[in-house]
């Protein structure tokens, strides 16, 4: 079952750390997936890929189209070398909010519709400010699964304090909420946060080594290293939740690689 997993959380939270790891362990396993990051503010992909070459590959010019293709969107899918089954998109460097034309939700809606068409798993790096943003607010809205981080810290708490009020609404469920604290240290106070917003069970724990790929732009890179086990043991567990527990960790997809479908409309571009 093709899946749109919404990822969000407080600032500096590990949101698009997270949904990049989960992005390539689903790719490892063949399945399709279309990497979504939707922060305007500051454009992911400055970040994540700093040396890609984006060719005009815009998430902010697809949403701000009259209307929205199949074929359009996987132009403006941004491919990796070695990696058939994964593909991103993100507004790009310089762009913010005023760059292109507004766009309304029945635009996200039928992206996201889409989308499902066109991939096994869509993963959206939410943007902090969801009640800002709306296709970070549809995500939380429309998504099949919605994984929220929480620093165990008291600026968290304050972010959830003034957040959580303004997605309250039943069609945000936020009682289905995956809730996964991150970037935990030893003798941060993760019992008293966890006991504020409570059904905690999941933790990512800092590691040094991820935090060394963000400040390179390595993300896309695998975490090599032992103090990185415990990170990548629950990354696995998040994947268990999002395929199904019944569907085997290396059961391949009967469909082609997302790639292969670019490389037949002529829309193959290198790293």
């Amino acid at each position: 079952m093709n899946k749109i997993i919404a990822i969000w959380g407080n600032p500096n939270s590990g949101k698009t750390a997270l949904s990049i790891k989960l992005a390539i362990e689903l790719s490892r396993q063949k399945k399709n997936v279309i990497l979504i990051h939707s922060d305007y503010i500051t454009p992911a992909i400055s970040t994540v890929l700093p040396l890609k070459d984006t060719k005009d590959q815009s998430l902010g010019n697809l949403l701000s189209s009259v209307q929205i293709t199949q074929d359009e969107i996987l132009k403006k899918c941004m491919t990796l070398d070695k990696n058939d089954y994964l593909s991103i998109m993100g507004y790009l460097h310089g762009e913010n909010e005023r760059t292109y034309a507004k766009y309304g939700k029945e635009n996200i809606v039928d992206f996201f519709i889409l989308l499902k068409h066109l991939a096994d798993h869509i993963i959206i790096d939410c943007c902090s400010m969801v009640t800002q943003d709306i296709l970070s607010r549809t995500a939380l809205e429309l998504s099949d699964q919605v994984i929220r981080l929480i620093t165990p810290d008291l600026k968290a708490i304050s972010y959830f304090d003034s957040i959580l009020p303004l997605v309250a609404e039943r069609k945000f469920n936020l009682q289905n909420h995956v809730k996964v604290l991150s970037n935990v240290k030893p003798d941060m106070p993760k019992d008293v946060v966890s006991n504020k917003f409570g059904g905690i069970s999941k933790e990512l724990v800092y590691t040094e080594e991820l935090e060394r790929q963000f400040y390179e732009g390595r993300l896309f890179e695998h975490l090599m290293e032992k103090k990185s086990a415990a990170y990548l043991n629950m990354i696995e567990e998040l994947i268990a939740g999002i395929i199904g527990e019944d569907e085997s960790m290396q059961q391949k997809t009967t469909k082609g690689s997302l790639l292969k479908g670019l490389w037949k409309r002529g829309g193959k571009d290198h790293e």
